[in-house]
Parts: structure tokens; sequence; C-alpha cells
């Protein structure tokens, strides 16, 4: 057993055809929607983290993996009230009417649309915890969201960044339904790992200079562009840390405090 253990922990993961790859925090985040998925009944997660951990591309990935049984949407920043998240969310299945309709009446229509045993992924959804002029409450489209999940019987994933956990402390009836939270505070060496060794990088020096990287903003989109534009330098040759180096300084990540 132990050797069948070690084998699968040393397996490179592979990337799927939209170069998606299953990082140990996309596992995690993949797990708690699978549970809620699994609940008889609606369900809800919320998936938390700093920006560049790969959360939106992991919540995209497990739409292409059940497309006919989950919705994304994505919340723009000023647009978290109801009537704007009724919006987005019925645009996606053609219908963008919400003009004349008060809030009961498009909270079951969404419930209608998204329909049973679907599960409905909103992505940063820290842009919902916002005041909404008529009612005067800061927040509601969350309490609306989990009311029309319940009509309809559809699972709910709330996707955002590391403020939405102190939101929900906000909400007490959000926090009794949770289930599995997951909250990445920052990149880690091993999803760094990952995307290295896809390139065939596991040398200490590499990985070592890579997870530097991460820890900048843009967390493992800054990995990618290096990798890339290290594959650009190193043509023919296999990527080194010479060629790393060389496209950490044209892409001037050294300029944000990086060291080499």
């Amino acid at each position: 057993m132990s050797e069948v253990l070690k084998l699968a922990k040393s397996s490179i993961p592979e990337a799927d055809a939209e170069g998606f790859i299953r990082t140990e925090t996309a596992e995690d985040i993949l797990r708690s929607l699978a549970l809620v998925r699994s609940i008889n009944g609606p369900a809800v997660t919320l998936i938390s983290g700093a920006p560049g951990i790969g959360k939106t591309e992991t919540l995209l990935h497990s739409q292409r993996q059940d497309w006919d049984g989950s919705i994304y949407v994505s919340i723009a920043k000023g647009e978290g009230n109801p009537f704007h998240v009724a919006s987005r969310i019925l645009s996606q299945f053609g219908d963008s009417k919400t003009r004349g309709k008060g809030l009961d009446e498009l909270r079951q229509v969404v419930g209608a649309y998204v329909g049973k045993r679907r599960i409905l992924l909103v992505d940063e959804a820290q842009n919902l915890f916002q005041r909404h002029k008529l009612s005067a409450t800061k927040g509601s489209s969350f309490g609306w969201l989990v009311a029309a999940s319940e009509e309809g019987g559809f699972d709910l994933a709330f996707c955002g960044d590391l403020t939405l956990p102190s939101i929900f402390m906000e909400f007490p009836h959000l926090q009794s339904r949770m289930r599995r939270p997951v909250v990445v505070k920052s990149v880690s060496r091993a999803d760094v790992s990952a995307l290295a060794q896809q390139e065939g990088l596991s040398g200490r020096v590499e990985v070592d200079l890579l997870a530097a990287i991460a820890k900048l903003p843009g967390g493992l989109r800054n990995v990618e562009n290096v990798i890339r534009m290290a594959s650009i330098f190193a043509g023919r040759e296999k990527v080194s840390g010479t060629h790393l180096k060389a496209a950490v300084d044209d892409l001037k990540l050294h300029q944000s405090g990086t060291k080499q």
C-alpha cells in the first residue's frame, strides 16, 4: 500500500484540453462542489481565496465537466443588487427581462430556469455585498439567492476574494447552511510545482524562483506567464533557470520585488 501511495503522490497532474491543471487547491475546491452536489436538497458552499490561486479556472472546469448541471455567473462591482443578479442569471438562458417584475417573481423565475439538482456558481461574490437603494440593506442578494435556491431546488457556490468569510459573518442564516468552505490565503508551493512539472521543471532552483513569483499580485498567472515566456526564450531547448530569470526580467516582475 505504501508503494501505491508514494506513486500516486509523485504523479504529475495532467492538463485537460483547455489547459486546466488539477492542483491541490483545485482538488480542494472540486471536493466541496462535489459534496454540495451529493446532498439531498439545496446546499451551499463558500470558496474564498487570494487573487491568482485558480478559483475561476476551477469553477469553469467544473462547469465544463457538468455542462447540463451547472450555471456560471460572474458579478461585476456595482452590479450586486438582486435585480442585477437576476438579470445576469436570466441572460444565461437568453432572457434578461426583469423590468416590471418584483423580487419575489424574479426569484420564482430564476428558480424555474436554473431548476432542481443544478448548481449555480457565483463568482466574484464579494460584489454582492453592496447597499440596495430601495431596501437600504447591504448584501441582500445573498439572502435572495438562498431563497431562490430553496424554492428552485438548486445548489449554490459563492466564490470570491478573502473578504468573503468576514462578509458571511454578517449573515448567520448563510453560515448555518455552509458546507465544507474552502479558504486559501496564498498560492501554495505544491500548486506552483504542479504547473512547473508540466514543462519538466522540477529542480529546486526553478521551483524556488517560480514560488517567489507566485507571491506577487497575480499568483499563478505570474507563474504561467513566466513559463510561457521562458519557453519562447528556450526555443527548442529545454527550459532552464536561466530562461526563467530572463523571462522575469522581460516581464519586469523583478520591479515588483522578486529576488533572483
